[in-house]
């Protein structure tokens, strides 16, 4: 079987699995593709505290626990906030009826745990026939466990059936297993809430782990077990509402975030038709639809979310799609120039292409491993869509555009395709000092005016005021947000409001609204005030009014820093091993990309960019294009060092650098493309999200140009040079001992 044959039906095999998972003909009333909370709505659930005038303490680690447990139960993006003195609101993502009981049974469970022993009179009783009374006191409780899991047992000469199993923390060991072995013998019965889940009789010694049995489900037993990993509540919480909820980007958003979507489409597959042709610009076109349709099917097949923060990451996968296949067409283009055959053009092309194309992606992968380890929820969704577009669009660029163009070129030597422009003699590295230094001040003075003025910060980090009014139907959403922005409060617009619709409540004429907006005072006077203004002004009624907490907890905030950080140390090392003993490289693209976050930051207040979630997936978004965009470069010097000998380093960046200039415009180009569609058609809610891309893609594709390739240059002829005076003091030494 040949190869061509075989990578023909992986192919098709793909295609159909992608095709399967999105169709799911086997279970035809789930959705093609989960959306979240911001695309699609879901579920609000309101828990209200049981236990009278909890603490602001005791209600925020309960808020925190909820959201382990619901990220651990698997609901992909839900957002969990504060609101009031008493209460945690949950947004969960569209579930499945039978999903939604078991949220409401894990979100609201105290999982207080309780190991006691069974008094001596009571231990002929069967587990079911024990009652509280009939147990010693509390020994142990549920601190004392590290973490758990749920098995199925089917060990040899043990009852089969769901366990949990768990292992006791280091420091509690000892006691633990010296209390176990003095009751050997005797029965130890495990209390989760109140009720006894088992009663197993202690045969010997128990330290580090144990087990629970006597689990009535797999599902039940996985539940307890999430419970376990995620701590008891500190306060007793009860279900007090649930409702279906809208989407909370808004729906007059998300019509126009579709319409640019589809303009945006056309843009680049004309583009490229345009620049192309019809062969390599068609090849190109399916190539990157084929990668939008393996990332879709396993985003389905993993039941993941796609949010906007998400759809961030499906632009920078695409982006990346485009552009390895620029970088490989490119290189035949190259080819082609200098006399050779289609053939060997592409056969060269697609070889030499493949190292720059591997590096970029590996390091755009390596920032997505550190996302997703170090972070929850929306940017832990950028980086599961960034990452599984990575290795699609790795896949179309090195297999199937190449497969395909072979297969079309069998019979037909002809390209179709313009010879392309052939950038010679520009010497950019000599002209790069003022822009260089000119950036450099401008990247220097955005952190400082950052750090001075700060960000605008969305309620998703601050918190904000929530508003649930009673609105005639007619009333739009676009209309609740230009009463926002006539009430004239300061640092308030509608833009920046979050507008939730309910399908729920209302009457025939009526419908239920959640608005949500920060008015920097937390008093409950001004919520209310702010309630009661703008159902007035809307025509409609107050509901009620509380101050919700932040949906971005502090554990996100710190773990989303320490990511970047994390990703930005992988991809010194990777580059730095990759590209030795030229480190400085490594170093140079790391820079370049902390001065184009520093510059769009700097742009972001500037502007007054309100730094919601979104935005901040579009800021991770500008890290990747700009390690991207470097590494091409990069690439293309490492490769002019080891092919060229007879030139100085100096005019070898420069060649690389003027090489590379046509996919670096035709790059940035098609990635423009979808964003200027965005920015024009998108509306003013998505006008911050598609600035921030914008300004990100062009400075991304400056600071390669101007910034990347002087920074090596210049490092690396002041490292020549100290090598020379070492060099000349040692002869110097020399001659005078002489």
């Amino acid at each position: 079987m040949s190869n061509r044959l075989v990578t023909g039906l992986a192919l098709i095999a793909l295609i159909v699995a992608s095709i399967l998972f999105l169709w799911k003909p086997w279970n035809p009333s789930e959705p093609s593709l989960k959306l979240g909370l911001d695309l699609q709505g879901g579920l609000r659930v309101t828990l209200v505290s049981d236990t009278p005038n909890p603490s602001p303490e005791d209600l925020a680690t309960a808020r925190n626990i909820v959201e382990n447990r619901v990220n651990q139960f698997g609901v992909s993006e839900a957002l969990v906030a504060t609101a009031g003195n008493d209460k945690v609101v949950v947004e969960l993502p569209g579930l499945t009826s039978a999903d939604q009981e078991r949220a409401l049974d894990l979100i609201g469970q105290q999982a207080v745990l309780e190991f006691r022993i069974v008094k001596s009179e009571f231990n002929a009783l069967p587990t079911e026939a024990l009652t509280l009374d009939d147990l010693d006191p509390v020994a142990f409780t549920g601190e004392i466990v590290q973490t758990a899991s749920a098995q199925f047992q089917q060990s040899p000469g043990t009852p089969s059936g769901p366990v949990v199993t768990f292992e006791i923390r280091p420091g509690d060991a000892q006691a633990f297993g010296n209390f176990t072995a003095s009751n050997v013998g005797r029965r130890m019965a495990i209390v989760l809430d109140d009720r006894i889940i088992t009663a197993p009789t202690l045969q010997s010694r128990i330290s580090d782990s144990g087990q629970i049995t006597g689990v009535g489900t797999l599902d039940e037993a996985t539940d307890i077990a999430v419970v376990l990993r995620s701590g008891s509540l500190p306060i007793s919480l009860k279900v007090d509402e649930v409702r279906s909820i809208g989407p909370t980007l808004g729906r007059d958003s998300i019509n126009k975030g579709a319409t640019a979507a589809i303009v945006g489409s056309i843009l680049v597959i004309l583009a490229v038709l345009m620049y192309y042709g019809p062969l390599f610009g068609g090849v190109l076109s399916f190539g990157v639809i084929l990668a939008m349709l393996f990332i879709f099917g396993v985003l389905a097949a993993l039941g993941a979310a796609l949010t906007l923060p998400g759809l961030a990451g499906l632009v920078l996968t695409i982006g990346a799609a485009v552009d390895g296949n620029v970088i490989s067409f490119e290189r035949i283009r190259e080819e082609l120039r200098e006399g050779r055959g289609l053939k060997s053009a592409m056969k060269r092309g697609f070889s030499n292409s493949l190292s720059a194309i591997i590096d970029a992606n590996i390091t755009t992968l390596l920032a997505a491993l550190a996302l997703y380890q170090y972070t929850t929820g929306p940017v832990r969704g950028f980086a599961i869509t960034l990452a599984v577009g990575v290795v699609a669009s790795v896949f179309v660029n090195i297999v199937v555009v190449p497969y395909v163009l072979g297969l079309l070129t069998d019979k037909n030597q002809r390209t179709y395709m313009w010879s392309g422009w052939e950038v010679r003699g520009l010497r950019l590295v000599e002209r790069a000092r003022p822009f260089v230094f000119t950036t450099g001040a401008l990247a220097v003075a955005a952190i400082i005016y950052v750090s001075i003025t700060g960000l605008s910060l969305s309620t998703d980090f601050t918190g904000g005021s929530n508003a649930i009014l009673d609105v005639p139907t007619s009333v739009t959403t676009s209309q609740v947000r230009a009463a926002i922005d006539d009430l004239g409060i300061p640092g308030v617009t509608g833009d920046g409001a979050t507008v939730v619709e309910s399908s729920e409540g209302g009457t025939a004429l009526t419908r239920q609204v959640s608005v949500r907006v920060g008015l920097g005072d937390s008093a409950q006077e001004a919520t209310d005030e702010f309630a009661s203004d703008l159902a007035a002004a809307v025509g409609g009624t107050k509901l009620s009014s509380d101050f919700v907490g932040p949906s971005v907890g502090a554990d996100l905030r710190r773990g989303a820093i320490l990511a970047v950080v994390v990703a930005l140390l992988l991809v010194l090392v990777y580059l730095a091993f990759r590209f030795w003993p030229n480190w400085v490289v490594a170093l140079a693209v790391v820079l370049a990309s902390a001065h184009d976050v520093a510059i769009t930051l700097g742009v972001q207040a500037l502007l007054g960019i309100e730094f919601s979630i979104p935005v901040l997936a579009a800021l991770l978004f500008v890290i990747g294009y700009s390690l991207n965009d470097s590494i091409i470069i990069a690439d293309r010097i490492r490769e002019n060092v080891r092919v060229i000998r007879d030139k100085p380093y100096r005019e070898l960046v420069n060649l690389a650098v003027n090489q590379t200039l046509t996919r670096t415009v035709a790059t940035s180009g098609t990635t423009l493309l979808p964003v200027l569609a965005l920015l024009v058609f998108g509306g003013s809610v998505l006008r911050g999200f598609s600035v921030t891309l914008l300004v990100g893609i062009v400075i991304g594709t400056f600071s390669s140009i101007f910034l990347l390739a002087p920074t090596i240059v210049w490092v690396r002829e002041w490292q020549q040079k100290r090598i020379e005076n070492n060099r000349g003091t040692s002869r110097g030494k020399r001659t005078a001992k002489a």
